[in-house]
């Protein structure tokens, strides 16, 4: 997200003219297109949770190029596409949120993280389940939401991370975790306050439902126990 303002170009290369390329392929082979985007195509001033057709208001320019490859792909298909918005999306895999917690909270004695920005966590593996149901169902178009259950901040979510590491072993010790404000952590990129996703439309059309949140973390961080050597 923050290096996306240091490369505009290339965030619109990947995230606009790469899922063109790819609607424009299935266009021409007869196929459906589905499109991952993000919470950020929204500003963040709404306090309720987002429906599929709430204004759309980026704040900075990976939401921008995201809703652009969103508009691109319902464009070029506009019955032959599904485009599904993850918020905080996260997994035992690569880099993400999880992870990097996981990796400070066994080099610092201490961490900061912000209070003030609300929103879902969406483990890749509830993600998955939902995207094998779009694929092997024959309904759907348009856009949809999705993320697991629940509304918290970065600061709720980093504590769970250390209380289920800690429970699974991949932590030794516990260290103090405070809260603080956006202002107090600037970053390059404006994030928005409260991104939280109605996902009723999804569960209605398809047969995955969401699941609680801290469920959804438990999951993952067992998987990295195993994982781990």
């Amino acid at each position: 997200v923050d290096k996306a303002e240091e490369h505009e170009q290339g965030a619109f290369d990947v995230n606009k003219d790469g899922p063109k390329n790819l609607a424009l392929w299935a266009k021409s082979a007869g196929a459906k297109l589905v499109h991952i985007s993000t919470d950020f195509v929204f500003d963040g001033a709404n306090r309720a949770p987002y429906g599929e057709q709430d204004t759309t208001n980026p704040l900075g320019v990976y939401g921008a190029s995201k809703l652009a490859g969103e508009l691109t792909v319902t464009e070029i298909l506009p019955n032959d596409s599904i485009v599904i918005r993850a918020s905080w999306l996260y997994s035992q895999y690569n880099n993400n949120f999880v992870k990097t917690m996981l990796r400070l909270m066994t080099e610092k004695e201490s961490l900061n993280v912000v209070n003030d920005q609300i929103g879902s966590p969406t483990s890749s593996n509830s993600l998955t389940s939902l995207l094998f149901d779009v694929v092997l169902s024959e309904k759907g178009s348009g856009i949809y939401h999705w993320s697991d259950q629940g509304a918290i901040s970065w600061y709720d979510f980093a504590v769970a991370v250390q209380e289920e590491g800690l429970a699974a072993g991949l932590l030794d010790n516990a260290i103090p975790i405070s809260p603080i404000s956006t202002d107090q952590y600037p970053t390059p990129a404006t994030r928005p306050a409260y991104s939280v996703l109605d996902c009723s439309r999804a569960e209605v059309e398809f047969t995955c439902a969401t699941a609680p949140w801290r469920e959804q973390l438990q999951r993952v961080i067992q998987e990295m126990h195993e994982r781990s050597p």
